[in-house]
Order: C-alpha cells, then sequence, then structure tokens
C-alpha cells in the first residue's frame, strides 16, 4: 500500500520550500535598503550642499517658442486684426483683379443673387440648387 501514496511522475511535491522564498524575500530587502542608504548619501553629500550655488545661476533663455507674456492683449489684438479683415474693403492680389469685401456685404450680394434663382417646390423630388461655381 506505500506504493499507492507516491505521487506520479512529473508531478510538484506538496511542501512549500520556505527557504527560497525567505531568501528572495532578504534579497530584495537588502536591495531596497542599499538604494534607500544610497540616495541618502547622494542627497546629503552633492545635491543639498550645492542648492544655493544651482538656485543662484542665471537661468538660460528657454528655446523658441516661449510662452506669451501677454496672452490676452495678444489674443484682443489678434481678434482685431481678424475683425479688421472681415469688416473692411481691400485688394487681394498685385493685379487688382480680386478684391475682399466686408462679411456682411458678401451676405447681402449671396442673398440678392439666391433671391431672383428659381423657387424649387417641396413636392417635387428633384437635387437642391447648388450655387454657381462649386463643383458638382
Amino acid at each position: 500500500m506505500a506504493d499507492s501514496m507516491e505521487k506520479p511522475f512529473g508531478h510538484e511535491p506538496d511542501a512549500i520550500n520556505y527557504r527560497t522564498i525567505l531568501t528572495g524575500a532578504g534579497v530584495l530587502a537588502v536591495v531596497v535598503i542599499v538604494i534607500a542608504v544610497g540616495l541618502h548619501l547622494i542627497l546629503t553629500r552633492a545635491v543639498i550642499p550645492n542648492h544655493a550655488e544651482i538656485v543662484a545661476q542665471p537661468a538660460e533663455i528657454p528655446p523658441k517658442p516661449r510662452l506669451q507674456a501677454h496672452p490676452q492683449t495678444d489674443l484682443a489684438k489678434f481678434r482685431a486684426e481678424k475683425q479688421t479683415l472681415l469688416s473692411g474693403y481691400a485688394w487681394t492680389n498685385t493685379q487688382h483683379n480680386f478684391a475682399r469685401i466686408p462679411i456682411q456685404r458678401a451676405m447681402q450680394i449671396y442673398v440678392q443673387q439666391r433671391a431672383h434663382a428659381a423657387p424649387v417646390s417641396a413636392s417635387s423630388s428633384a437635387k437642391p440648387a447648388i450655387p454657381p461655381g462649386i463643383p458638382q
């Protein structure tokens, strides 16, 4: 009957190997302690004594793009420039072939052009009218 209690070939033993677990935990604890002591020595001997000297050094100018000193005024100036573009007349090329007109006037012209177009009945299944100059 003693043979029936033996484990088959390749089966793992029931016992837990406490020695391996404790050795691994001990090594891990020693590594953590060595790292903590090393960081303490580095901070107390290298960084902290030179901290005042490091802070007193003049800072280098960061590379571009830099942060804006006054973003609200820059944004207001930008919006004012865009508003003058939308509300004023100007030539857009040197040959004077194309001009920029105020947006309100452009909308009025567009409405006048569309008012003369033939109205499309709602009951017809025709495609909606496409403004001239837009590719189909």
